[in-house]
């Protein structure tokens, strides 16, 4: 066969792309690969940075195509069997090396690296079936170092935490020092969950959506989730279906910053900021109960860099001084 420069040209850049999203099973960045003076203490090199903090390897696991996590946090493979849930045998830890029990659930986000955020107050947000959101990928970071950088929409269940559904947007996420784009759900029995990661660049923007079913009036639970991430410059999408863990998510979060590894202010984004636009929640009749106004959180953490953030109904912008 006879490819022309040009379709010889798409074909390489479609095998790179897919390459680079296959590649990423199982190679989280470790923290042994972080820059020293950005370790936490006392927590193991050979642990992995997640947007839930840091994990032994063997309690994340990632879902390939058509894979469901149950409520019980079983695995059902697209081709039948079953990997049964096991409660993780190791405590995990929080971007300051707060160490959270073995086989507990998700804490509160705070224990996290979340810099910034903009939240609603989960007492007047009712439960939700759906949300929808576009994101644009910021520039590179100034200084490329081993620094994590998480940046997601999110629903939870407050008061009592145990989900987090969220599609991320990660620099480093994978060690690669690049962009990508992977959905997660974590933390029942101690373990997180994420699907496969597609790749993405400056510039492209990110539609995340979540949406509910088999939603239940009377408990405001949704028994299945399906998160879907897309980069709508590519067409490239990755998929998760998951349950939420009996939790009725009336905690929305319209955009969150989250790090680790950041030692210096020049390891954030060059451009400065990241936009989450366009963000819509909707109720379990599929009514929109985005908030009119978010609370919004800025962490006292080290280095100090300018943090901000402005809101509207429909947009968080996170503002950083590189």
């Amino acid at each position: 066969m006879t490819y022309t420069p040009c379709l010889r040209a798409a074909l390489l850049a479609a095998a790179a792309l897919l390459g680079a999203a296959s590649s990423h099973a199982a190679t989280l960045a470790r923290v042994g690969d972080l820059q020293s003076g950005a370790r936490p203490a006392g927590v193991p090199l050979d642990y992995v940075v997640t947007p839930n903090g840091f994990f032994h390897a063997s309690c994340v696991v990632e879902l390939g195509a058509g894979d469901r996590v149950a409520a019980n946090g079983d695995v059902a493979r697209a081709d039948g069997s079953l990997r049964k849930a096991t409660s993780c045998a190791f405590p995990r830890f929080g971007a300051a090396g707060q160490v959270v029990a073995a086989g507990a659930d998700a804490p509160p986000p705070t224990i996290n690296g979340w810099v910034v955020d903009s939240n609603s107050n989960a007492n007047a947000t009712p439960p939700a079936a759906k949300s929808v959101a576009d994101f644009v990928v910021p520039s590179g970071p100034v200084s490329a170092g081993s620094q994590v950088l998480y940046f997601f929409p999110g629903l939870e269940s407050a008061p009592n935490v145990i989900s987090i559904l969220q599609p991320v947007l990660a620099w480093n996420g994978f060690g690669d020092h690049a962009w990508t784009v992977t959905n997660w759900n974590c933390c029942i029995s101690g373990t997180t969950y994420h699907g496969s990661s597609i790749p993405t660049a400056t510039g492209h923007k990110i539609h995340g959506v979540m949406t509910g079913s088999t939603c239940s009036a009377s408990t405001g639970v949704c028994s299945n989730w399906k998160l879907v991430a897309t980069d709508n410059a590519t067409g490239q999408k990755t998929t998760f279906n998951t349950q939420a863990h009996g939790q009725a998510m009336n905690w929305y979060f319209g955009g969150v910053m989250e790090v680790y590894g950041v030692s210096t202010c020049s390891q954030y984004p060059a451009n400065g900021s990241i936009t989450f636009s366009n963000i819509h929640f909707y109720d379990l009749n599929l009514t929109d109960s985005t908030p009119g106004t978010w609370n919004k959180d800025i962490g006292n953490v080290t280095p100090s860099c300018g943090y901000g953030i402005t809101t509207t109904r429909n947009k968080t912008v996170i503002t950083f001084t590189p």
